[in-house]
């Protein structure tokens, strides 16, 4: 990628700042050294779509359930508990 295209980084802490300097001495740049940096850190792992979707459906089941209950929406509670102005009654 062009240089001039690369979405910059900016260093924000005074000691990375100074670390960066020191490990660019020898004449590498600094993303090549933010780059090799980050390849020592483990990627954080991605939860399976499976997984996702069986949760999201178990999630579903319990709201469908209590729908079907026939406990108030959180407005007709609302509604029913409190006046106008926000008030119990």
């Amino acid at each position: 990628m062009i240089r001039r295209k690369q979405t910059p980084i900016s260093i924000r802490s005074d000691k990375a700042a100074a670390r960066l300097k020191l490990l660019t001495r020898d004449g590498r740049s600094q993303a090549l050294v933010v780059e090799q940096a980050l390849e020592h850190f483990p990627l954080p792992d991605e939860a399976p779509a499976a997984e996702v979707t069986d949760r999201r459906t178990r999630i579903e089941a319990i709201l469908d359930r209590l729908a079907a209950s026939g406990l108030p929406t959180m407005s007709e509670f609302d509604e029913a508990e409190y006046n106008r102005a926000g008030d119990p009654r």
